[in-house]
C-alpha cells in the first residue's frame, strides 16, 4: 500500500511543471526514491536523509499542497540535511504566516469573551498546539470558529463590527468573513447536517475550558476531537496527508475512553462507517499511529472493515471527487450499509437550504414552498443524470 500511496501522491498533487522530475532516477549505487516517498518518510518519522539528486521544488510542492512543510522541514533538519534556501525561505514565510493567524486568533478570542460567547477554534493554531505542541508545527491559511448556534448573530455582528465583511451568505452550518485578507469561517454547525449526524448538543455539554496563550476558549473532549477529524478528513476526501496526521495524532491522543467504548460511540451516532473509513485510512497512511487495542477493536467487525478498506483505495484513487459535491455524496451513500440510514440520507438531499429560502425570497416565493422549490433547483445545477447517480449511486 506504500508504493499505492506515493504513486497517488505523485499523480494527485505533483504540479505539471515538476511531475516529470518525480519519476524514479537511476540508482546512482543507493536505492532511488520519489520525492512523494521521501515526504511520507518524513511524515512517519523515518531517519531517512534526502538523496543528493532531490527535485527541493518537488519536494517543496508536495509538502505545501499537503500543509505539512513544517513537519517536512524538522525531520530533514534532525537528519542533518542540508536544504536550499529557497526551501528555507518557504519554510519561514509558513512559520511567519502562522504566527500571524495565531495573533489574530488571540484578539478574536478575547473579543468573544468580553461579550460573553463561548468559542471553540476548529483546527488551525489551537489545533497544533493540542497535538503537535507546536503552534508552528501545522500549516493552516484560515481561522475556524465555532459557537453555538443561538450566539451566531452577536458573534457575526460583532466580527461585522470589528471590520470584517461577510464574503459569503451563511450555509446550514457557517459563514465566511475576511479582513485584510484573513479568512474566519464562523460555524454554529461542524458540518452540512445533511452529511455529518454530529452529536453537537453532547459536544457542548463536554467541552472543557481552557486558554491558548493566555486567552480563554472552550475545547472538544478528546473523544469528540477524534470523531471530528476523522469525519473532516473525510468530508475532505482525506485530499491532504495533514488531515490523515490529524486524525492519527487525534487517536493516539484518546485516553478518555477505550477504543471499544469510541467506535460504540461513533455507532450510537450513525457515524460508523466514517470512523471505519477514517481508521482504515489511518491504519495504510500512518500505521504505527494506532494502538494494538484499537486495531482489535475495529477487527471485531471485519466486514465493516473490509468494506471500509475498500472505500480507502476508492480515496486514494480519486474516484470520490475531490471531497466536495456529488461525487463525494455518492461516495458517503456508498459507505453506508443500512438501507434505512441510506434512505434517510438520500432524503436530507432534498431539505432546503439556506441558498433555497434565499431564493424564494427574492422571487416572491412562499417560503412554505421551498420544499417543492428544492428538487428543481438540484436538477438545474447538477441535471438529472449527475442528480440521479448522487442520490442512487451504483453499489460497489
Amino acid at each position: 500500500m506504500t508504493l499505492m500511496i506515493t504513486l497517488v501522491l505523485d499523480r494527485r498533487y505533483a504540479c505539471n511543471s515538476v511531475a516529470d522530475d518525480m519519476k524514479a532516477r537511476p540508482m546512482n549505487g543507493e536505492e532511488a526514491i520519489s520525492e512523494a516517498e521521501l515526504l511520507l518518510h518524513c511524515l512517519r518519522g523515518s531517519l531517512l536523509s534526502p538523496p543528493p539528486d532531490t527535485n527541493w521544488p518537488a519536494l517543496l510542492t508536495l509538502a505545501e499542497n499537503h500543509s505539512v512543510l513544517p513537519f517536512i522541514h524538522r525531520a530533514l533538519a534532525a537528519n542533518g540535511a542540508q536544504m536550499p534556501d529557497s526551501f528555507l525561505s518557504a519554510v519561514r514565510d509558513c512559520i511567519a504566516s502562522t504566527e500571524m493567524l495565531a495573533l489574530e486568533l488571540e484578539r478574536l478570542l478575547d473579543g468573544f469573551a468580553q461579550h460573553g460567547i463561548e468559542v471553540v477554534p476548529l483546527k488551525g493554531p489551537v489545533l497544533a498546539e493540542a497535538l503537535y505542541g507546536d503552534v508552528t508545527m501545522r500549516s493552516c491559511v484560515d481561522l475556524d470558529l465555532l459557537v453555538r448556534v443561538d450566539d451566531f448573530s452577536q458573534a457575526e455582528k460583532l466580527l461585522i463590527r470589528a471590520g470584517w465583511v461577510a464574503s459569503s451568505p451563511a450555509d446550514d452550518y457557517q459563514r465566511k468573513f475576511v479582513r485584510n485578507g484573513v479568512l474566519v469561517e464562523l460555524h454554529f454547525g461542524i458540518a452540512s447536517p445533511r452529511v455529518f449526524p454530529f452529536d453537537l448538543d453532547g459536544m457542548w455539554r463536554r467541552v472543557e475550558s481552557g486558554t491558548f496563550r493566555g486567552h480563554p476558549l472552550k475545547a472538544m473532549s478528546e473523544t469528540d476531537r477524534a470523531l471530528y477529524l476523522l469525519l473532516h478528513g473525510l468530508k475532505h476526501g482525506y485530499g491532504k496527508l495533514i488531515w490523515v496526521l490529524d486524525a492519527a495524532r487525534a487517536l493516539a491522543a484518546m485516553k478518555e475512553c477505550s477504543p471499544r467504548e469510541f467506535l460504540e460511540r461513533a455507532r450510537s451516532q450513525g457515524l460508523e462507517q466514517m470512523v471505519y473509513i477514517g481508521c482504515a485510512m489511518v491504519q495504510e497512511v500512518f500505521p504505527d499511529h494506532i494502538s494494538e487495542q484499537l486495531s482489535a477493536a475495529l477487527a471485531e467487525s471485519p466486514e465493516t472493515m473490509r468494506l471500509a478498506r475498500l472505500r480507502v483505495e476508492k480515496l486514494l484513487a480519486g474516484e470520490a471527487g475531490s471531497g466536495r459535491g456529488p461525487e463525494m455524496w455518492e461516495f458517503y451513500l456508498q459507505t453506508e450499509t443500512e438501507t434505512g440510514k441510506r434512505w434517510r440520507r438520500r432524503l436530507t438531499f432534498f431539505i432546503p437550504s439556506v441558498e433555497d429560502y434565499r431564493w424564494t425570497a427574492r422571487h416572491g416565493v412562499p417560503r412554505r414552498l421551498a420544499l417543492l422549490v428544492r428538487p428543481f433547483r438540484v436538477l438545474a445545477k447538477h441535471g438529472f443524470r449527475r442528480a440521479w447517480r448522487t442520490v442512487f449511486p451504483p453499489s460497489t
